[in-house]
């Protein structure tokens, strides 16, 4: 290879990087990860604590709930032989027979319904259980905002509970308390 050759290849090398090094300086900073503060101990506790004021009541707190309002329709068909046993109140149609209500008969029937619901469910501890658990959870937040990457078996065990906590509060729907 002789010399032109390869100054003429760094040349067009050096030209390629500097074009390329500032083509994205001036972009939007939309994705830019957002700067956040850390938190000291006692920044933990006073969050905690104006949490508290909201969360509690008397000596029990909300640590999870769930309100769940709507309504809705259902509609239920029954088709079969013999006692239809429709315990809504409604009324069957008899196929076949002589309209009597014979064990041999047929018989259709269809239920419709419509629920207004309100469903509220709430779990409820002791502050100190409100406490320990949103301590160590606000715990396993690094100060600049990151999740930890490895928890003790005690932020394992809390995490756990926690879990537990939240699968103790029962979903509500069609099938909650009907106002």
């Amino acid at each position: 290879m002789d010399v032109k050759r390869v100054l003429i290849v760094l040349a067009a090398l050096f030209v390629g990087m500097s074009s390329q090094a500032n083509e994205f300086d001036e972009g939007s900073g939309e994705f830019d990860s957002p700067a956040r503060p850390g938190y000291s101990e006692a920044d933990i506790q006073k969050k905690i604590e104006n949490e508290m004021a909201i969360a509690c009541s008397g000596n029990l707190c909300k640590v999870v709930g769930q309100d769940n309002q709507g309504s809705g329709w259902t509609v239920q068909f029954q088709v079969g032989y013999g006692d239809s046993n429709n315990g809504n109140g409604g009324d069957n149609i008899y196929i076949g027979g002589n309209g009597n209500e014979s064990n041999s008969d047929g018989y259709a029937s269809v239920t419709v319904t419509y629920r207004n619901f309100k469903c509220r469910s709430n779990l409820l501890v002791t502050p100190a259980v409100y406490r320990f658990v949103n301590t160590y959870l606000y715990n396993m937040v690094n100060s600049d905002g990151s999740v930890k990457r490895n928890f003790s078996p005690a932020d394992q065990t809390v995490v756990l509970f926690y879990t537990t906590m939240l699968n103790k509060v029962s979903a509500c729907g069609m099938g909650g308390v009907v106002n």
